[in-house]
């Protein structure tokens, strides 16, 4: 990159129960002495931060900019989603990076953000800023996990929560709310892997290994491969899917009689009713759906030795 280096922080100011905005002045205040100049946007609404991002993109003339998601999953997938956008337009100068606030930051740890904002920062000031896949719902994009089953409605369930729970811990307690009501659904899968059908507990797309806060859903999953993981748990009894569900918290549930796995560039999902998707923490299509892996979308500062990417004349000084 080369002139004036500009960091957009887009957060989320109610994320982590607070814990967002003062991520956000901390990073903020390390790279503002490093000498580059920052400005921090609040998001009120969902899209906000999908809107910044595009704005932010398009208004730096010269490619040198970073435009960090401060929040939860959902924050992230929105700025991906800008971003991805953007570079399949061709505009492919704004680099993202992910300051995780939320609940699960499932796609930060995935990639090896550090989890404090000094950490944060210095990913973005000295970090290598890399290719990486993400997948697409309906011409949605994602970042971590779409999921169709109970899993969804796990989800769904921890969303609405107001319980003070983040993490694995969310999602258990969340699963112990829903089991015991949920009936399966009937889906027909079509794709490079060929045609299944089947009533199933879970049908789960992975573009990385983690989701639900450390969830190994899909262990071989990789965001740079160019391939989706999708993982399939059949319908089984409440009594079995008590002693399946620590081998999937674990990621030892591949070879288990009730468990498929595809790796897949892209399929369709169809069943008799619609059925909601989940991606991110956040409802995002309903089939029928095409899933997609969409290979390189988007640029991400990540934590290595590459020579900086960022240059850092000036102090920047907008709040």
């Amino acid at each position: 990159m080369t002139g004036n280096a500009a960091v957009f922080i887009i957060v989320n100011p109610a994320a982590g129960g607070g814990r967002g905005g003062r991520v956000a002045w901390e990073i903020a205040a390390v790279l503002r002495a490093a000498g580059l100049n920052v400005t921090i946007r609040h998001t009120e609404r969902k899209g906000d931060a999908e809107r910044i991002a595009t704005e932010a993109a398009r208004t730096s003339s010269d490619g040198n900019t970073c435009i960090a998601a401060c929040g939860g999953d959902g924050t992230v997938q929105e700025v991906a989603n800008s971003l991805a956008g953007l570079r399949a337009s061709g505009d492919a100068g704004a680099v993202m990076a992910l300051a995780p606030a939320g609940r699960c930051n499932d796609f930060a740890r995935a990639l090896g953000v550090p989890k404090d904002a000094k950490g944060m920062a210095e990913t973005i000031l000295r970090g290598a800023a890399r290719p990486v896949d993400l997948g697409r719902v309906n011409g949605r994009f994602f970042c971590t996990v779409a999921t169709a089953g109970a899993d969804a409605e796990i989800t769904r369930y921890v969303d609405g929560m107001k319980m003070p729970l983040r993490g694995t811990p969310a999602y258990l307690y969340g699963a112990s709310c829903v089991l015991s009501r949920y009936r399966g659904c009937r889906v027909t899968l079509e794709g490079d892997f060929g045609t299944f059908e089947q009533n199933v507990f879970v049908a789960s797309t992975a573009n990385t290994a983690l989701y639900g806060g450390a969830i190994r859903i899909a262990p071989m999953a990789d965001p740079t491969d160019g391939w989706l993981d999708l993982c399939v748990i059949d319908l089984v009894s409440k009594a079995r899917i008590i002693t399946l569900l620590p081998r999937v918290l674990l990621g030892r549930h591949a070879g288990q009689p009730e468990v498929r796995f595809f790796r897949t560039r892209g399929f369709t999902m169809r069943s008799p009713q619609p059925i909601q998707l989940w991606a991110d923490g956040e409802p995002i299509a309903q089939t029928p759906a095409l899933v997609e892996s969409v290979q390189d979308a988007v640029r991400i500062f990540v934590p290595g030795s590459e020579p900086r990417t960022l240059v850092r004349p000036g102090h920047g000084t907008s709040p």
